[in-house]
């Protein structure tokens, strides 16, 4: 036996669910135009004449067609018009001061309805601000670059996101895990993560029924409590790091990784906003969005071996 090659085996389900990404069609509950103004409690300072959610809409329509907010106001105006629909339209100004304060991490929580998930969970960069390479390089440019990091946590088996984060780039993996587990909450059945989350507290956050496969560093050495990480250690040191990976499925962590590279794919590796509760509010509506595009469709693959 050679190997393998992997044959797509949905080809014209999956055609069709990228057709359907960019289809333009419109449905919108008529209860976000009779709560289109905000009719809650008053308090001093300036007035909140709209609803989160008419934010949320347009914030969501920017980034779905890589819309700059101002470019964003104009295209629910000539929507609205289109439907005869009478209404003020946010302008960017506002758009951009609300989304500072839109409340919505627990809309991911609306893919976390299964039981005995397997959660996969990895961090990635995105850039903030600086210049670009080719001015970096021509004219020697030398504003520092800003990264961020977007720690996200992934339902292995339906590919949603179900977790979110970002933090400055300074923050390590392993201090979003406790957050990550808790946002999960029970359902979990195993975890993936990858070297830099072998932290021993790690093994000790969930029921001791819960799998976690975490590779342990390479000096790693066997202690009295964190038993699957003992188990782990001696397996390694017996049949090498590559058989351990492969008997114990760790190949599966890769899928989180998938999940950047479609993100990235999809957003750019570019994240516009400069205050953190802007970053997490634009990172929160670009998951909701990918798994929004995760239930239109996605590829299955067959893996055909291959003789000598």
């Amino acid at each position: 036996m050679r190997g393998y090659k992997l044959q797509l085996i949905n080809s014209s389900s999956y055609n069709k669910s990228l057709i359907r990404r960019g289809r333009i069609d419109f449905w919108m509950d008529k209860t976000i135009f009779t709560n289109w103004y905000y009719n809650g409690s008053r308090l001093r300072g300036g007035k909140q004449l709209y609803n989160d959610a008419v934010i949320e809409l347009i914030l969501m329509i920017s980034h779905v067609y890589h819309l700059p907010l101002r470019q964003a106001q104009g295209f629910m105006m000539n929507l609205l018009e289109g439907k005869g629909i009478d209404l003020e339209v946010p302008n960017y100004t506002t758009l951009c001061r609300r989304r500072k304060t839109l409340d919505i991490g627990k809309k991911l929580s609306h893919w976390n309805q299964k039981e005995s998930i397997v959660f996969s969970i990895d961090a990635s960069g995105l850039k903030c601000s600086g210049e670009k390479e080719w001015m970096r390089k021509k004219h020697k440019a030398t504003r520092v670059r800003k990264f961020i990091k977007i720690h996200t946590g992934i339902n292995v088996d339906t590919r949603h996101i179900i977790f979110n984060k970002t933090t400055s780039s300074r923050k390590h993996d392993g201090t979003q895990f406790p957050d990550a587990i808790k946002q999960a909450g029970n359902k979990i059945k195993i975890i993936l993560a990858d070297g830099g989350y072998d932290f021993k507290s790690s093994f000790g956050l969930t029921h001791p029924d819960v799998k976690i496969i975490i590779p342990p560093r390479s000096n790693a050495i066997v202690d009295h409590n964190t038993h699957q990480r003992n188990t782990a250690i001696k397996h390694i040191e017996e049949h090498g790091r590559a058989r351990w990976k492969r008997e114990i499925g760790y190949h599966q962590r890769s899928l989180v990784e998938n999940t950047f590279s479609r993100w990235k794919t999809i957003f750019g590796e570019n994240i516009s906003a400069k205050e953190e509760n802007s970053q997490q509010v634009k990172a929160t509506l670009k998951s909701i969005i990918l798994n929004k595009m995760t239930d239109l469709g996605m590829p299955k693959w067959n893996r055909i071996y291959l003789l000598n």
